[in-house]
C-alpha cells in the first residue's frame, strides 16, 4: 500500500495554526529583510459530525494552544493554513483567520474535565474562505477502537513543529513511533506515551494506529484499517545543566547573593497523547452545547 493511498485524507485534516509576525529573514544572496511571516503555534485537526451543516466543522487542538496561563497566551484570533495551499511560501499566503472571542466572550469550547488538555473551536468553512467546495473532517466512524491501544503498536504522527524553521511550516511534517506507554487502569481512557519526536508546535496534531504488525494478542492485524488514537498535547522535557571543561555554567543574577547554574531543555523523545476516547467526549458535549 502506497503512503499517499491514505495519508492524504489525514493530511488535508491536519491544520497549522499560527500567528502574523514580522521577522528578520536571512535571503539567498546574505542580505537580511524584515518580512512578515506565518508562524507556527499549534496543530489542529478537522472533525465533521453528522447533523451539522455540510460547511460546519470543528477544530480540536490541545487546549493550551488557544490559552495558556502560565504563558499568558490567550489571543484574540489565530490563522489556519490547509494542506491544499502548502505549495505557497509562509511569507506569502497567512492562512485563514478564525476569532477565538466574539463580544468578550470565548468562541471555543473546553473539554469538561478541566485537567484534561483538548478543545474545540466551530468553523464556518465555506468555498469562499477555503478554496475548496467541501472542507475535508475526520468522522468518529475513523477513529480507532479499543483494542488499537497497545503498547508496541505503530503509529503515525502528523504536526507542524515550529522548531524545524520557516521553510517547512508549510507541510504537515510525518513521523513514525510506537506507542510505548499506556494506563494499566484505563488504556482507552487515560493519556498515554508515544515513541516519537515531539517537538512545540506539534501540540494538537493526530496521532494514527498502523494497520501493520500485530494485534495485542500476538495476531498479525492485515486488512485493518488506519485509525485515530489521539491527540498529541506535550512533549516530555527534562532540563539539564550547561557543561562546559567538565564543569556546570553558572551565572550571577542582579540582586543574587548566589550564582544559578544554567540548564537547557532537552527532549526526551517521547510525547503525551490524549485518546480519542477523550475527544469524542469534547466533540458530544460542544455538539450538545450549540443545540441548547
Amino acid at each position: 500500500m502506497k503512503m499517499t493511498a491514505w495519508i492524504d485524507a489525514w493530511r488535508n485534516a491536519t491544520v497549522a495554526i499560527g500567528q502574523i509576525y514580522r521577522a528578520e529573514v536571512k535571503q539567498p544572496d546574505g542580505r537580511t529583510v524584515k518580512k512578515k511571516l506565518f508562524v507556527v503555534v499549534g496543530t489542529g485537526v478537522i472533525f465533521g459530525l453528522r447533523g451539522e451543516p455540510n460547511e460546519t466543522r470543528w477544530l480540536v487542538t490541545a487546549k493550551h494552544v488557544f490559552r495558556d496561563p502560565a504563558e499568558h497566551w490567550e489571543p484574540d484570533r489565530l490563522y489556519l493554513r490547509f494542506s491544499w495551499c502548502d505549495d505557497q511560501p509562509v511569507d506569502e499566503y497567512f492562512g485563514v483567520p478564525v476569532d477565538l472571542r466574539k463580544g468578550g466572550r470565548r468562541r471555543w469550547i473546553a473539554h469538561p474535565d478541566r485537567n484534561v488538555d483538548l478543545a474545540c473551536l466551530p468553523l464556518v468553512l465555506t468555498r469562499e474562505r477555503t478554496g475548496i467546495a467541501v472542507a475535508p473532517g475526520v468522522r468518529l466512524g475513523d477513529f480507532a477502537s479499543a483494542e488499537d491501544i497497545y503498547e508496541s503498536a505503530p503509529v503515525v504522527v502528523l504536526g507542524y513543529p515550529g522548531a524545524v524553521g520557516p521553510h517547512f511550516w508549510s507541510r504537515a511534517i510525518v513521523r513514525q513511533g510506537i506507542v510505548s506507554w499506556v494506563s494499566p487502569a484505563k488504556p482507552q481512557a487515560e493519556v498515554f506515551l508515544i515513541d516519537s519526536n515531539v517537538f512545540p508546535g506539534n501540540s494538537g496534531g493526530p496521532v494514527f494506529k498502523l494497520p501493520s504488525g500485530t494485534d495485542r494478542q500476538g495476531r498479525f492485524a492485515a486488512g485493518r484499517k488506519v485509525g485515530l488514537l489521539g491527540i498529541v498535547t506535550q512533549a516530555r522535557i527534562q532540563k539539564l545543566p550547561l557543561i562546559a571543561g567538565g564543569k556546570e555554567l553558572e551565572v550571577q543574577l542582579k540582586g543574587k547573593k548566589r550564582p544559578e547554574t544554567l540548564f537547557v531543555p532537552s527532549f526526551v523523545g517521547l510525547g503525551v497523547v490524549e485518546p480519542a476516547f477523550r475527544v469524542k467526549q469534547l466533540l458530544t458535549a460542544a455538539a450538545k452545547s450549540r443545540k441548547r
